[in-house]
């Protein structure tokens, strides 16, 4: 009986370890739009050379931007900020909003400083955002099509949102 015991209680922690968040705290956010936005979701539009960053959603396979919900008391270019640095531990600068998908997400202008240039096309994401991502990838938005997307009807919102992104003055 003691053993039972014993082994219920282990798997239990065993449990609820494996259960726990290992995402560290975000950084503070870091942005120069202080607009008030009605979206209620926003994500970051990454752009590296002639490329975007995506991230491959774990559920679908498909290529999907990184965003996600407001948190209550979040500005939205907050929310750009954060989703972005759980999904691909990236410390963005999140500029002014380029575009919203037909789903209703804000797509910002998002500046990273991780020189993404000399990484590969296809890399890892950071170990905490497995549950939700299988790798990070950069892509040519004029080079893919609706399929390849988690939401179909994100590709022209996409293409507008990297047409319009300019590089910051540095």
């Amino acid at each position: 009986m003691k053993t039972a015991f014993r082994s219920s209680a282990i798997l239990v922690v065993l449990t609820l370890l494996g259960c726990s968040n290992n995402t560290p705290s975000a950084p503070a956010c870091r942005t120069t739009d202080e607009k008030t936005h009605t979206e209620q979701q926003a994500a970051c539009v990454i752009k590296t050379e002639y490329s975007v960053l995506m991230i491959r959603h774990r559920l679908s396979g498909r290529l999907d931007f990184p965003g996600g919900g407001a948190q209550e008391g979040e500005s939205l270019a907050c929310t750009a900020h954060r989703e972005t640095w759980e999904e691909t531990g990236l410390n963005v600068l999140v500029r002014d909003k380029v575009a919203v998908t037909k789903n209703g997400l804000a797509l910002f202008a998002c500046d990273e400083s991780a020189d993404l240039d000399q990484l590969p096309t296809e890399f890892s994401a950071p170990e905490w955002s497995a549950i939700e991502v299988i790798q990070l990838e950069k892509v040519r938005p004029f080079e893919i099509d609706h399929d390849h997307l988690r939401y179909p009807d994100d590709l022209i919102p996409l293409r507008d949102a990297y047409v319009a992104h300019s590089p910051t003055a540095q």
